[in-house]
């Protein structure tokens, strides 16, 4: 028998198993709200559906934000395909049932070139930002999932400047597709599920895995669904082994856990002991709106979650602008919940700047705790990312500056948080060394082990050593890499020692699980990679509860 009437006969059988479990519905027609992210693929499954079922497959494609938006506005649907941050807003606001979500599938990101088009190469970072300057021209669909990924990225490589005479905004991937076809645009950033359909246009090739992000699609049914029987008999065959040769076929791929008990993006499934991870858990780095950047949840949403899911506490974060307000606005909209913000010393508030430091402390709650010693305008960040701007200095020829060390008093005066921010492992170890000089009670080293910092593990220890904390942070477990970065966290936090460790979340980002979701993934990858109750405890309730001088 050939693969292809093997596969015809496995989708057959799925679907004779589905029509003999009782309550099937008779033929009925399922309205389905999808986004573009996975139209190919539903292109080819919804026929072989509607033919083995006899049931009529009624789709309408679009944006998944805007679909969400005719959701709320009263839209009737029996199944939503979109993000899963959009699928659980809307199970937040009760248009979706909570117990019918279910993941579908995943692609890549990638760059679109006109089908023969001469290829460059994209496959390191370092390769796929000279292509990006070297373009004539790069579109994007400014509220696609893939748009508000590419936004971010450019922001995070230091390029927004470079390319900003080059971005052509559309409103649909689609548009992107027809500029690329056309020579409107020498680069389109689509997901891989969104090129292969297109005419006249190719994949250059997928993001780097460092810098790697997903379109995920997921499945929720309706509360007032008119077909909520046939809807879940739909999803049950989009996730049937049959279907999966399509998915493939069509660029996109299933989210397979990479061990027990840890979640593939967007599933935010940790097991049944998921409550119990976050009682009382305290995330030291969550970003969120009001920002510069797209953002998957604001700062007063983000804190009433954070109660909601039994946390303790959670740490405010913004590059740009000081947090200490938005903590104070936040413990009002959730009682309980211990928020602090702080302030990043990037080039905004003036870099090095002890007075911007010393008002923080005064504004009104006293909930500003953090000092970021700088991130994205770090000197570090800046000369790794290879551009030429201006950049914020903790120190020259070996010796913090004068600026620096007043920052470290003020910090020391107030009892506050000395965060190193992103500057290089060499010059963290500088300033925790003028900490603890002056007495500064509470470090954290940020992030320890991500680039541009890249401390090596007797790095780590000697931190360790000077009374510091090291960070690590979960951020999205969806990347390729993910699963090996886990490893590497784990065999880190074993050397230096978990009484010297904490994690974090590092979420918020548009189109990544929401924070406490995400940081529930991320300490349940741990638990599978064998670390204790105890040990996940003393990292994410004890030691965020110490630095941040909680009783």
């Amino acid at each position: 028998m050939s693969i292809k009437r093997m596969r015809v006969v496995a989708v057959g059988l799925v679907i004779l198993i589905l029509l003999a479990q009782p309550g099937v519905a008779s033929a009925a027609e399922i309205k389905i709200l999808c986004s573009n992210g996975i139209k190919a693929v539903m292109e080819e499954l919804a026929p072989q559906f509607e033919q083995a079922t006899k049931h009529k497959v009624v789709i309408s494609y679009g944006l998944s934000a805007a679909l969400k938006r005719q959701i709320e506005a009263g839209e009737p649907f029996d199944i939503a395909i979109l993000t899963p941050p959009l699928i659980d807003n809307l199970i937040k606001q009760g248009k979706v049932t909570g117990d019918t979500r279910t993941v579908l599938a995943r692609s890549g990101m990638a760059l679109a070139i006109r089908a023969g088009a001469l290829k460059s190469d994209i496959r390191t970072t370092d390769a796929l930002k000279r292509t990006l300057l070297e373009a004539k021209s790069i579109a994007y669909a400014k509220e696609g999932a893939s748009g508000v990924f590419f936004a971010e990225l450019v922001q995070r490589l230091g390029l927004a400047d470079g390319l900003k005479s080059k971005i052509t905004l559309t409103t649909t991937g689609a548009e992107v597709g027809a500029s690329v076809a056309h020579g409107d645009a020498q680069l389109g950033v689509l997901p891989v599920s969104e090129i292969l359909p297109v005419h006249g246009i190719e994949v250059l090739g997928t993001f780097p895995a460092d810098v790697q992000g997903y379109v995920v699609m997921a499945a929720g049914v309706s509360p007032r669904a008119t077909q909520s029987v046939a809807a879940k008999e739909l999803i049950t065959f989009l996730t049937a082994p049959a279907a999966l040769p399509v998915i493939k076929k069509k660029g996109m791929e299933r989210i397979v856990a990479a061990r027990t008990g840890e979640a593939g993006v967007g599933q935010q499934n940790t097991g049944d002991n998921s409550a119990q991870m976050l009682r009382g858990a305290i995330d030291i780095h969550v970003h969120s709106d009001p920002d510069n950047v797209p953002r998957s949840i604001d700062g007063l949403d983000v804190a009433k979650l954070s109660r909601s899911k039994g946390m303790r506490g959670i740490v405010l974060k913004n590059h740009y602008d000081p947090t200490a307000g938005l903590a104070f606005l936040a413990r009002k909209e959730a009682p309980g919940l211990e928020v602090f913000g702080g302030i990043d010393l990037n080039l905004t508030v003036g870099g090095m700047n002890a007075v911007a430091v010393e008002h923080m402390t005064q504004v009104a709650g006293g909930w500003g705790r953090f000092v970021w010693m700088s991130t994205f305008d770090a000197e570090n960040q800046v000369r790794y990312s290879k551009e030429n701007r201006p950049f914020v200095s903790v120190a020259r020829n070996g010796a913090l500056l004068p600026e620096t060390k007043a920052v470290i008093s003020v910090i020391a005066k107030h009892g506050l948080v000395l965060a190193t921010g992103h500057v290089s492992a060499q010059e963290a170890l500088m300033l925790l060394r003028e900490g603890r000089q002056q007495g500064v009670a509470h470090m954290v080293v940020t992030h320890a082990m991500n680039a541009p910092i890249l401390m090596d593990v007797p790095q780590m220890q000697e931190a360790a050593t000077l009374g510091a904390f090291l960070e690590f942070a979960g951020s999205s477990l969806a990347p390729a890499d993910a699963a090996a970065r886990i490893d590497r966290y784990a065999d880190a936090i074993r050397k230096v020692g978990p009484q010297s460790c904490i994690l974090s979340s590092d979420l918020g980002q548009k189109g990544n699980p929401l924070p406490p979701d995400g940081f529930a993934a991320f300490i349940a990858a741990l638990r599978a990679r064998g670390f204790t109750e105890q040990e996940l405890d003393r990292m994410s309730k004890q030691n965020p509860a110490q630095l941040l001088a909680l009783r």
